[in-house]
Order: C-alpha cells, then sequence, then structure tokens
C-alpha cells in the first residue's frame, strides 16, 4: 500500500493560524485533513501535542468550534499517539468524543493523546482536547494496525 504524498501549510497559512512558540505544522496526507488544517504540533521531552487556531470555517451557527471538528482533530490527535507504537498503515476502528465544553473563534485548541493498551493488532488510545483555559472534549479510539500481505 502506498502512503499519500503530503502537503504541508504554507507560511501564510502558518501566520494565519499564529501557532503558540515551538508548533510546526504537521505533514497532511489526506484532502480531508489538508481542508480542515492547518495542525500543528510540538514536541517536548518526547510528549507530543497537537493543535490548531479557531477559524470562520471551523465554527458552527452558534460561533463555537463545530462538533464535527473536533472529531476530526481527536481522530488526527489519537491517530498521533498510536504513531508512537505502531509504524502506518492504521486504521480508526472507533473514535468516540465526550463534548465538555466550547471553544471559539481566535482561540488556540490542542491536545495530548495516550496509547494504553496495544494487541498483536489493535491499540487503544485516549486523550484530552482543550483551550489555554478550559477543557473543550474528551476522546477515546482503537485503531487496527493493517498488515501487509
Amino acid at each position: 500500500m502506498k502512503m499519500p504524498q503530503g502537503k504541508r501549510a504554507t507560511p501564510v497559512m502558518v501566520a494565519a493560524a499564529n501557532p503558540p512558540s515551538g508548533y510546526a505544522p504537521i505533514v497532511s496526507t489526506s484532502a480531508f485533513g489538508w481542508e480542515n488544517g492547518p495542525i500543528f504540533e510540538k514536541v517536548d521531552n518526547g510528549v507530543f501535542q497537537r493543535g490548531f487556531r479557531v477559524m470562520a470555517k471551523h465554527t458552527n451557527a452558534g460561533g463555537a468550534v463545530h462538533g464535527g471538528m473536533i472529531m476530526t482533530f481527536a481522530d488526527i490527535l489519537l491517530a498521533r499517539g498510536v504513531g508512537d507504537l505502531a509504524d502506518p498503515p492504521f486504521v480508526t476502528v472507533r473514535c468516540t468524543t465526550d463534548f465538555v465544553g466550547p471553544a471559539f473563534e481566535g482561540e488556540w485548541v490542542f491536545g495530548t493523546a495516550n496509547p494504553y493498551a496495544v494487541g498483536e493488532d489493535m491499540v487503544a488510545v485516549n486523550g484530552t482536547i482543550k483551550t489555554e483555559t478550559r477543557i473543550v472534549a474528551s476522546t477515546q479510539g482503537l485503531f487496527k494496525l493493517i498488515r501487509r500481505r
């Protein structure tokens, strides 16, 4: 299976997102991820965080981040946690998200993910998504490792 070529946010996109110090844009390997980004990452002492700046395209009619964007980010975040333990390809089997509070345009939303159970071909991971001042969501996922035949 050939992995798709990736795209990285342009300097204009990075400037518009204005990520906090230490964050760099991730390589997006899907058109869907590209349209919903840019997503950024930083690693401190071996611990990663991923994040995005809430833009108008991410909001719902009420002015908060759309739940679909939070779930998209959750899947991208959890997959990064799986990547600490397994090489791609792997696919999402289940991703659940519990919404705790809102995030609004202009805020920085970020999270961490921690794999907690590893089987022969499955990895379970959980994560927390927040702003600088509050928790936005908790998320859990199960990923299947795809073995080449």
